[in-house]
């Protein structure tokens, strides 16, 4: 039994290129406006109401069915698959062998031709048109779902309020990631209710959400303990457990954050005001990928130029050289910027969510917000899906992100396009002792490969990338080329600029080690994003130019978190997690690279006989560092040290929060890291059962 389902959306194309890139808004030497402000194609406009439909109906089989507390809480990342088909390729071979073909819907400037050709596969729903779909229909398909695995002897009950249905419209279609949870629990009309009469829906959303996920992690709980008849005991017990998760407020939030920049509208293709129909498409993207997370979403108003132009500046100035101190006052002031965009209630969401998608062409976590001092991202898992172009990210979000589990093999394509010569003879050294150090680890590590190549030219790269396509990591080694004239960003490939403007295949984790190969100050069209575009799962890039040997201490990290993973370390379970955790951990390495003196020091033994950065991370630092906090924490300890050893005083210069350089704030992972796993108990339970070779 195939448990997925998948809908189709047939729409009339008025281009037959599958995958228009960026560049294509040059034509004979000119920029073609596009009349939107992120890029929409037109051609997709009238698909909308159909999208907004399907996201109505079952994502997959366990949506029809009455499900136990365990069953509902290992859901993880499960979004309804959506494919939008130009009617050009109906008539073309296209393979559906991973999933249901559901239902057909066929905007109605389709010929019968493309109906009778959508009717041979055959789908469990039939084929409808647009214009008839209606509520009727959705409450009739649900039932036409579920008569269909009751003949095929499927061994569940049916799902609460199975028949009651209400086509959500506008912004109460934020409703909808509440909506799959409550039919669990039998409030459909409850929350119905409170929707239809709320003066906040978001409020209101973020409230009930709450509260579900409170009453399932609670029932969960109370599992573990063996408790499974209810009496006194009982309501005493789920009455404690439930106000202790209540507190926890473990719920996942989705932001979007449309804007783009001043350069981008004057210069390039984008459109200076946010259409209707754009603000139309960013609610779907967001309401979408809530319902995948079991989140809430949270819609902010467009951007303005204040923000990308102090974030720009902030790039161009780390380009061109800076001091620490206006790198953190420059980061605060971005905090209290965004700051002015959040309602009180929606700040106090986004710093207590369990994990945060953001929707938006601004990395939002690298701001500090009022009454912190770190970025976000040190402290919440943060993924981001950049907006522009709007047509390929809704083409995206529509169907299930591919999960990538690094716990059992991983292959590690590295490619090395810093020639080895006397122009990087500060580089190319630390360069080779991130390779060395990965190919030492697969030697420790059976379930780890490496591939190692220099690829000196851009045909060099693209055949290494080719011929390891069943890599799991993509590595690339190079010097980034920011070039704000053409406001695009890419990498050099020896002496050859590469933007992977191609259409390509990619390994499914791109991890880009060079410079500003991912700038967002002007919208720059740049090669983290064209890696996504071609299918990447999860890229890592940065903002500005990065210190070699800086880098270098990331990227071990990195790859030592994803070794260990494999030997069943628990840590972190997710790419997302694991990045989160480097970057709030990084402030002892940090301060370390800001002056060679402390380095000595902390790598020289204390008056125990203990190297004082193992004694710092095994027992200094266990339980003291709070993320909000980390960098102020690790001052203080480190303080103390030099306080028990009569050094009070010294390194004074180094030890101000103001004057080091926070080096892996400017790394950002876009796409999907929460979907790349180091460790994952259900996977490692599906590999035991699987035949060796």
């Amino acid at each position: 039994m195939k448990p997925y389902f998948t809908y189709f959306i047939v729409f009339r194309s008025s281009s037959n290129d599958e995958s228009i890139p960026i560049q294509s808004y040059f034509r004979d030497g000119q920029i073609q406006k596009d009349g939107t402000m992120h890029l929409f194609d037109n051609d997709l406009n009238a698909t909308l109401d159909a999208i907004e439909y399907i996201m109505h109906l079952p994502r997959n089989v366990f949506d029809l069915c009455n499900l136990d507390e365990n069953f509902m809480a290992s859901s993880y990342d499960t979004p309804h698959w959506i494919i939008l088909l130009p009617d050009s390729k109906v008539f073309k071979k296209f393979e559906i062998n991973i999933a249901v073909p559901t239902l057909f819907v066929l905007l109605d400037e389709c010929d019968p031709q493309t109906v009778e050709q959508c009717k041979n596969w055959n789908p469990l729903l039939g084929v409808c048109k647009a214009s008839d779909l209606n509520e009727n229909l959705l409450k009739m398909q649900w039932e036409q779902l579920w008569s269909h695995y009751q003949e095929n002897d499927f061994d569940f009950d049916k799902v609460p309020d199975m028949d009651i249905h209400f086509w959500l419209h506008e912004e109460k279609l934020k409703a909808l990631p509440v909506l799959f949870l409550s039919r669990q629990y039998g409030a459909v009309n409850e929350l119905l209710n409170s929707i239809f009469n709320c003066s906040d829906i978001e409020e209101k959303c973020v409230d009930i959400q709450w509260k579900n996920i409170s009453h399932l992690n609670t029932l969960v709980a109370m599992g573990r303990q063996g408790i499974t008849a209810w009496d006194q005991t009982a309501n005493k017990i789920y009455d404690e457990i439930r106000s202790e998760e209540m507190s926890k407020f473990n719920i996942s939030v989705v932001i979007t954050f449309p804007g783009v920049s001043k350069w981008q509208i004057k210069h390039g293709p984008n459109a200076a005001t946010l259409s209707e129909t754009e603000r139309r498409v960013i609610r779907i993207i967001g309401v979408h990928k809530a319902i995948a997370r079991g989140g809430v979403l949270i819609e902010l108003p467009c951007a303005n130029e204040q923000l990308f132009r102090k974030f720009d500046e902030l790039e161009l100035r780390c380009k061109e050289g800076t001091n620490n101190k206006y790198i953190w006052k420059t980061l605060f002031d971005l905090g209290k910027l965004l700051g002015t965009y959040f309602s009180p209630f929606q700040i106090e969401v986004l710093k207590r969510a369990k994990d945060i998608t953001v929707f938006s062409d601004f990395p939002i976590g690298l701001a500090i917000l009022e009454g912190d001092e770190v970025p976000l991202q040190c402290y919440k898992k943060i993924s981001y899906r950049p907006l522009t172009p709007l047509t390929r990210q809704l083409q995206i979000e529509l169907t299930k992100s591919q999960q990538v589990y690094l716990g059992k093999t991983c292959k590690v394509a590295m490619a090395e396009c810093i020639i080895n010569n006397e122009e990087n003879q500060n580089v190319y050294p630390f360069c080779k002792l991130v390779s060395d150090a990965v190919k030492e680890m697969a030697r420790t590590h059976s379930g780890l490969i490496v591939v190692h190549k220099e690829t000196y030219s851009v045909e060099m790269l693209k055949s290494f990338i080719e011929e390891n396509i069943d890599a799991d990591i993509l590595y690339i080694s190079a010097h980034g080329c920011y070039q704000r004239e053409r406001n695009a960003a890419g990498i050099m490939a020896g002496d050859e600029f590469w933007i992977a403007a191609e259409n390509m295949r990619v390994p499914p984790i791109v991890i880009l080690s060079a410079c500003h190969v991912s700038p967002r100050g002007m919208g720059a069209v740049n090669i983290a994003d064209m890696f996504i575009r071609n299918g990447a799962v999860a890229v890592l890039g940065n903002f500005i130019p990065v210190n070699a040997k800086r880098n270098l201490v990331l990227m071990t990290r990195l790859f030592t978190y994803i070794a260990e993973g494999q030997l069943g370390n628990k840590q972190y379970k997710t790419l997302s997690e694991a990045w989160c955790g480097i970057v709030a951990s990084n402030a002892i390495h940090e301060l370390m690279s800001t002056s060679r003196r402390f380095e000595q020091w902390m790598h020289s033994k204390n008056r125990e006989g203990s190297i004082r950065l193992i004694d710092f991370q095994l027992n200094r630092c266990v339980g003291r560092l709070r993320l909000s906090h980390v960098y102020s924490d690790t001052i203080t300890i480190i303080k103390e040290m030099l306080n028990e050893e009569g050094l009070n005083g010294k390194f004074g210069d180094i030890l101000d929060m103001n004057n080091f350089f926070p080096e892996s704030f400017f790394y950002q992972f876009i796409g999907n890291p929460e979907n790349v796993f180091l460790y994952n108990e259900i996977f490692e339970e599906a590999n035991k059962h699987q035949p060796s070779n």
